[in-house]
């Protein structure tokens, strides 16, 4: 039966505490996120109790209300009833905690989180070039593979462009302000002058390459909203029009040119050779901590901490092992809903929670099966987190990597190199059958609830 959206979101409402109390609500790939006035007005239990909520977690001065991935349905119908319309999803840092690594590692969420969907889209789009070229049905100098490849490429190329509007519209500035500043940044004559030094009115400009690039724009993006707001507390309304943004993209502009850009290109250059590095130095262990446990920082929002780094990575260099890793734990809970679907009972509600999860965990999303299994029974934890050990050790061993952003399914098309099929897609299948189909076999064989449960209940 369809979910009534409607409802959903006035029980929700209700529950955290009513419209007053809410300063603002935005949403990433399965859960609402609300920043509220008062956290003691939320009654977690009664929340978790509306049908269609898989789940409740505070985290970093959010409510975050776990839906699913069809999540964009219950906001819509949250902005209806709360009045707001469904436009920029805005970062309201008034109740919610000053420090600056938390508002940073926020404002990274809101900004990359509207594009993950497309990053995957282009991942798996560029595959497709790649794997016709590779099978000799496109010649890689024919239209077909340069305009399937331009479609695939033009994301990550413009990458500043697109994350400058949508960071724009999370700080609730005007958003093509920083869309057009990123424009600068990969400017055709600006990238031709990449590794040049020049001057801007005798300062001295170090001009680097930023197509590709995730941090540079996002910082700018933060800078743009201060100065354009300062701008039209001193400005009349009458001159806001033209002169607002002239200013703003002239001032932010050149500041990110000659400081911003240098500074922090260079800064997330540094964080991820250090990324790599640990993993170039302890492989075998970096790969087994990240398939047993990156789901498991994925329920706390931790994972903001390593995705912008990650997809940094492919989009700089091309591709990245540590994704694959990822890949990994999330093939982990895919073994769980098919291992909880095969295991219980015929038409109960969980075996139906659990094709609908697995299912959903194919595309690349796994809060159901995170919400619905892995934190409700510990045996489905431990098992996952040990196929997901092993795995992410053997794909370390097999010295597989990833060369775009999509999960899933789709990660089949993003394990094939641009040079051809090579390692990495073997890896990924090993990884398919040892995460999903192992973990489902371990859950069959042992069952899925606790000791506490006879096994009838579950067969």
């Amino acid at each position: 039966m369809a979910k009534d959206y409607q409802q959903i979101a006035r029980e929700v409402i209700a529950g955290v505490g009513g419209k007053d109390n809410i300063v603002d609500v935005m949403h990433c790939v399965t859960r609402l996120r609300f920043f509220l006035k008062d956290r003691e007005k939320a009654d977690t239990s009664a929340v978790e109790g509306v049908k269609g909520v898989l789940s409740v977690v505070e985290q970093g001065g959010q409510y975050q209300v776990v839906i699913g991935s069809d999540v964009a349905d219950a906001y819509d119908a949250v902005r209806q009833q709360l009045g707001r319309s469904e436009g920029a999803q805005n970062l309201s840092l008034t109740a919610e905690s000053k420090n600056p690594i938390v508002i940073f590692l926020k404002m990274l969420t809101g900004s990359v989180t509207p594009v993950i969907g497309m990053l995957g889209a282009a991942g798996v789009l560029k595959g497709i070039a790649s794997l016709l070229s590779t099978a000799g049905l496109v010649a890689a100098d024919s239209g077909t593979f340069l305009v399937l490849n331009a479609l695939g490429d033009s994301l990550f190329y413009f990458f500043p462009i697109i994350l400058g509007f949508s960071a724009g519209k999370l700080l609730g500035g005007n958003p093509f302000i920083p869309a057009i500043i990123g424009g600068a940044l990969v400017y055709p004559s600006v990238v031709s002058a990449a590794g040049t030094t020049l001057t801007f009115a005798g300062i001295p400009l170090v001009l680097m390459n930023y197509t590709c690039s995730v941090f540079p724009i996002i910082i700018a993006a933060l800078v743009s909203s201060k100065v354009e707001k300062l701008i039209n507390r001193v400005l009349p309304a009458s001159m806001r029009t033209v002169l607002t943004p002239l200013i703003t993209v002239t001032v932010v502009g050149v500041l990110t040119f000659l400081i911003v850009g240098p500074i922090v290109n260079t800064l997330a250059n540094l964080i991820s050779t250090a990324v790599l590095t640990v993993y170039g130095v302890a492989p075998v262990p970096t790969g087994m901590f990240m398939g047993a446990f990156f789901q498991l920082l994925v329920v706390f929002g931790l994972h903001w901490g390593i995705i912008p780094v990650l997809v940094n990575n492919v989009a700089q260099f091309g591709s990245e092992p540590l994704v694959l890793m990822i890949a990994v734990s999330m093939f982990a809970q895919s073994g769980i809903a098919l291992g909880v679907a095969l295991k219980a009972r015929r038409g109960s509600e969980d075996r139906e929670t659990a094709i609908a999860a697995f299912i959903s965990s194919l595309f690349g999303v796994t809060e159901p099966t995170l919400y619905a299994f892995t934190l409700k029974y510990r045996r489905t934890m431990l098992l996952a987190c040990a196929t997901g050990a092993v795995t992410g050790a053997v794909m370390a061993i097999m010295g597989a990597t990833f060369y775009g952003t999509a999960g899933g399914v789709f990660g089949f098309i993003c394990s094939i190199s641009p040079q051809g099929i090579d390692i990495s897609f073997y890896a990924y299948i090993v990884a398919f059958v040892m995460a999903v189909l192992g973990t489902a076999a371990l859950i069959f064989a042992l069952g899925y609830k606790g000791d506490e449960t006879k096994q009838g209940e579950e067969a």
